[in-house]
């Protein structure tokens, strides 16, 4: 089945909460089959906790990575994604504007896919909507 829904790194964070907003895990329990994550997103996760000191949150979190992994098809960043990106950069950089580095490849991965990006974290992708053809959905406010 074709993914549809790509889930920024904020997104997932959320499922490792101890109290995670209900209507993400309400959403993503009716698209979870649909749902997938960039590779970028995959280094986000894993940097983050690489960083943590050794403690029971590390370990609890590792844990939690090692669940994504078999929940969650991760989408390379790849040669396409990567022409995307670049060309949406420099129109913003034409304009203006640097966009967020991460969130640039998040965005051009859910382009090159044909997937609609959620995150909770509106403000930086709005720039990339306008630019591209970016679709995004905010589970939080659904």
């Amino acid at each position: 089945m074709k993914k549809m829904y790509l889930l920024d790194t904020n997104i997932v964070s959320e499922f490792s909460k101890a109290q995670p907003n209900e209507q993400v895990v309400s959403s993503y329990e009716n698209h979870k089959d649909l749902c997938a994550i960039s590779a970028v997103t995959w280094q986000e996760l894993t940097r983050g906790i690489e960083r943590l000191p050794e403690s029971r949150k590390k370990e609890y979190l590792q844990n939690c990575l090692n669940k994504y992994e078999e929940a969650f098809e991760i989408i390379p960043y790849d040669k396409f994604s990567a022409q995307i990106c670049g060309e949406i950069q420099a129109k913003a950089e034409k304009d203006g504007k640097t966009l967020p580095f991460y969130d640039s490849q998040i965005a051009a991965t859910a382009i090159a896919n044909g997937m609609v990006l959620v995150t909770h974290n509106l403000t930086d992708f709005e720039p990339m909507e306008k630019l591209a053809f970016l679709y995004v959905e905010d589970w939080f406010g659904e």
